[in-house]
């Protein structure tokens, strides 16, 4: 009798799987939105075309360069120094989608493994903005047990800072 393959089983073929849609669906995330008293060309040129001035509304963010020229188009680099409680993590991440004044979606190279995903709509006269970040931390079960205790809630509130300190940065 020959033997039954398991439900795991994955076809050689479709391996490495390094899907973006399959790695979203598996990544832990924080997600939140902030309405700004600014128009979303200007939210979005911050955030997409001025990536060296996050350190300035980012907190755990002590660098950010391009690697690539301007202008940020799909496939722009950039690195950067990142501040995970006390621990400095080196990296680079890169464009992956862009949708002018609408959204910007930045995935890491090197470093973490995470996703920015920044959505502006105009909101009267502001822009609504929202920014979801999905991250995994090595290690599987351990990973996770950290993420609970710690990680997750730092990164709610790390993000709700940037978000807050963007929205004065922007309006000033």
């Amino acid at each position: 009798m020959a033997p039954r393959p398991t439900t795991n089983y994955i076809p050689h073929k479709c391996l490495p799987v390094k899907n973006y849609i399959l790695r979203r669906s598996f990544m832990p995330s924080v997600r939140k939105s902030i309405e700004i008293n600014a128009p979303t060309e200007v939210v979005f040129d911050v955030i997409a075309n001025q990536p060296e001035r996050m350190p300035e509304w980012w907190p755990p963010l002590e660098e950010q360069e391009r690697v690539t020229p301007p202008p940020t188009q799909v496939g722009s680099v950039s690195r950067y120094v990142y501040n995970m409680m006390g621990v400095k993590i080196k990296g680079e991440h890169e464009v992956i989608e862009l949708e002018p004044n609408a959204r910007l979606v930045v995935q890491t190279k090197s470093g973490l493994d995470s996703t920015f995903t920044y959505t502006m709509q105009p909101q009267g006269a502001g822009t609504l903005l929202t920014v979801e970040v999905e991250y995994n931390l090595p290690g599987s079960i351990l990973g996770k047990m950290l993420n609970k205790l710690a990680v997750e809630g730092k990164n709610e509130r790390d993000l709700e800072e940037g978000l807050n300190n963007l929205k004065r940065m922007l309006e000033s």
